[in-house]
């Protein structure tokens, strides 16, 4: 992988071996290995730093406000989400626990753009989330306890409401680019819509496939969702 057309430095892994690594693309070789969880680490994510692209990595450390870290978030069998800054010395800036199962997927805020001062992901929400900084320091996770959580990293990290719409095990989750809602997929066929602001599912596509929901992606500037199951379908579903 060519390190400048990747547009990083770095490839972040997670195994069962219950490490996650930092893999240099430059040299190929693994930069560093962290080994909190105790068990298979199943799922990660990654946010881009914000505000401060022109920076050092020595200038981007002093700056140590989440907001404009680059973050990875990272969970599996031991049903605890760790969450590292991605720079430097990779220390971990929160601990989340609330889930009773195995955690299967995570995700920030879905957006290829970084947030920019005064938009709508740099401003606070006004919705149950209000005071946790903004949609930027959301993580969402999906979980086999069934439900869907909403967390902010900032401030050492928290919940900020539970969704337990889901049926079955949670496969998969998303945020959606606008910040406004949580899109997740299970084993109970279906693609659910949360509605952060009113903490309700504000919409269900139920038997979206004629089998378990694993994986989804969404396109980062067209209103376009993907889905795939245990069915070997792939669907492509069109946004309100």
């Amino acid at each position: 992988v060519d390190a400048s057309e990747a547009g990083a430095k770095f490839v972040v892994t997670a195994s069962r071996d219950s490490t996650v690594k930092f893999w240099d693309l430059e040299t190929g070789f693994c930069d560093a290995t962290v080994s909190d969880h105790g068990d298979w680490v199943r799922c990660l994510a990654v946010r881009p730093a914000s505000g401060n692209a022109g920076e050092s990595d020595a200038a981007k450390q002093e700056n140590t406000t989440t907001s404009s870290l680059a973050l990875v978030a990272t969970s599996g069998n031991d049903r605890t989400i760790y969450v590292y800054n991605a720079h430097e010395k990779r220390e971990k800036v929160a601990e989340l626990r609330g889930h009773d199962h195995v955690v299967e997927s995570l995700s920030f805020l879905c957006s290829s753009l970084l947030p920019k001062k005064g938009s709508a992901a740099s401003r606070p929400t006004t919705s149950a989330a209000e005071g946790a900084s903004s949609s930027w320091e959301y993580l969402a996770s999906g979980s086999r306890d069934r439900t869907v959580r909403l967390w902010t990293v900032a401030n050492g990290g928290s919940c900020l409401m539970t969704f337990r719409a889901h049926e079955n095990w949670v496969r998969g989750v998303l945020i959606h680019p606008s910040g406004n809602h949580i899109l997740s997929c299970g084993d109970d066929r279906s693609i659910r819509v949360f509605d952060i602001k009113s903490n309700r599912c504000l919409r269900t596509i139920e038997d979206a496939h004629p089998h378990f929901v694993t994986s989804m992606a969404m396109h980062y500037t067209l209103p376009i969702l993907v889905s795939g199951g245990v069915d070997h379908a792939v669907k492509c579903w069109q946004l309100d």
